[in-house]
């Protein structure tokens, strides 16, 4: 045996980009027969997710009772964010 036969990582990484062109040729069908009732459920999810989101942060009294508190942490939370993603980036 030689050591590419031997290779585990290259044979998980075969495997699934095998798996990966299988599942994009049967799902492709799907997406395009039913594509509103995949953009409507994504709305549906979307919405529900921020909604959650903002009555999480209205539990936090301390955030509830000071709307520029909230403003502040929301750019502070960007900033953190973005210089990860510039840092990560590289």
């Amino acid at each position: 045996m030689n050591k590419e036969e031997l290779d585990l990582l290259k044979k998980a990484e075969e495997v699934t980009d095998e798996l990966n062109k299988y599942f994009h040729k049967k799902g492709k069908s799907v997406f395009n027969r039913y594509s509103v009732f995949f953009a409507l459920t994504v709305i549906v999810g979307a919405t529900l997710m921020s909604q959650g989101i903002k009555g999480l942060l209205f539990e936090i009294p301390f955030l509830y009772n000071s709307p520029l508190m909230m403003f502040l942490s929301g750019i502070l939370v960007l900033i953190i964010t973005g210089t990860l993603y510039k840092k990560l980036d590289k």
